[in-house]
C-alpha cells in the first residue's frame, strides 16, 4: 500500500504520505465494524498513522455506550479496575506519596481512586460530564478539560498521568504542550498508547487491522512517533517501555480463529509465555507503550 497522496500530515506537515490500511474498522465494541472501508495513512516523517475522519465527542454519553456499554460509573469500573494494577507498576509507588497527581482522560477515577490515600490532592480531567458527581465526591478535583484545570495548577503538579488518551486527541502536541503547562518544574508525565507496531498487525494485516483501528482513535503511535511529538512539545528525558499485554494463546488463537480470545485459553503454554512476552517488547513489537518524559 504505497499509493502517494496529495495532503500533508497534520503532525510535521509532509506530505510523505502512505496508504497503511484500508477497510472497515471497529465501532467501539469488538464485533461492531463500520459499513464503510476507512483509511489509515503512515507519514514518512514523523511515522505516525492516523485515521482519515472525523473527532469523536467526548462529553456526550454516546461515546461511553459505544466503548463501555453505558456512560454510569460502575460501567467503566466494571470494565477497567482490573487494568490499574499495571499502571501503578509503571508509575512506581516511590513517587506517589505526598505529591499532587492529576490524570487526563481519568474515566471514573480507577486510577485516581487507588492514590487517594497517598497522593496529597488527587485531580480529575474528564469530559465526560456523567462521572463528574461521583469523581467529586470521591475527593479528587474535577475539571472537563486540561485548559480548565491549568486556571488554578499551572506549574503546580507533581505527576501527570493519561492512560490512553493521546491517540483519541485533536491535535497530539497541543494537548502535550496543555499537560506541560500543569507541571511544575521537573515535574514528569506517564502516558501510554497502543503500540502502531504490534505485530499481530504484520502478521494479520487484514483481520487484526480491523480490530486494532477504531473510529474513537484519530491516532496510532510508535516509538518513533512519541519521540517526535514529546521533542515537539519540549518535553526531556524520553524513556519508553513496550509492554505485551496479551499472552501466546491468544496470538495463536487469533491466527486460528481470526478474534480475540482473552488470556490463558491454552494453560498448558503458560510455562513459556514470559519468555514469549520477553521477546516481543524487546522487539518493540508489543501491543502498547508506556512513555514517561519530563518538563
Amino acid at each position: 500500500m504505497n499509493k502517494k497522496l496529495s495532503f500533508q500530515c497534520n503532525i510535521c506537515s509532509s506530505k510523505d504520505l502512505n496508504v497503511q490500511y484500508e477497510g472497515p474498522i471497529r465501532m467501539g465494541k469488538f464485533g461492531e465494524w463500520s459499513e464503510e472501508n476507512h483509511i489509515i495513512y503512515r507519514c514518512g516523517h514523523c511515522n505516525i498513522c492516523f485515521l482519515n475522519g472525523g473527532i469523536i465527542d467526548y462529553e456526550l454519553s454516546d461515546y461511553r455506550e459505544m466503548v463501555d456499554g453505558g456512560d454510569l460509573p460502575g460501567n467503566f469500573h466494571k470494565l477497567h479496575d482490573k487494568e490499574q494494577a499495571d499502571k501503578l507498576k509503571m508509575l512506581g509507588t516511590e513517587d506517589i506519596r505526598g505529591k499532587i497527581i492529576a490524570d487526563v482522560g481519568c474515566g471514573a477515577g480507577s486510577f485516581l481512586d487507588i492514590l487517594k490515600g497517598l497522593a496529597s490532592k488527587t485531580i480529575a480531567v474528564e469530559p465526560t460530564k456523567s462521572f463528574h458527581h461521583e469523581l467529586r465526591g470521591k475527593g479528587h478535583v474535577t475539571y472537563s478539560y486540561c485548559e480548565d484545570a491549568i486556571k488554578e495548577w499551572a506549574g503546580t503538579v507533581d505527576i501527570v498521568v493519561s492512560f490512553a488518551v493521546l491517540e483519541h486527541v485533536e491535535n497530539p502536541i497541543a494537548f502535550l504542550n496543555e499537560v506541560k503547562s500543569l507541571l511544575k518544574p521537573d515535574g514528569f508525565l506517564l502516558i501510554s498508547t497502543p503500540n502502531a507496531e504490534d505485530w499481530l498487525l504484520e502478521f494479520m494485516p487484514v483481520e487484526y487491522g480491523r480490530f486494532f483501528y477504531r473510529n474513537v482513535h484519530k491516532w496510532y503511535f510508535n516509538c518513533e512517533s512519541l519521540r517526535f511529538v514529546s521533542d515537539a512539545a519540549s518535553f526531556k528525558d524520553l524513556s519508553i517501555k513496550f509492554v505485551q499485554r496479551f499472552d501466546i494463546s491468544n496470538a495463536l488463537l487469533w491466527a486460528y480463529k481470526r478474534q480475540p480470545t482473552g488470556l490463558s485459553k491454552f494453560k498448558i503454554l503458560n510455562g513459556i509465555n514470559g519468555s514469549y512476552k520477553h521477546y516481543i517488547e524487546d522487539i518493540g513489537r508489543s501491543d502498547f507503550i508506556y512513555a514517561r518524559m519530563y518538563k
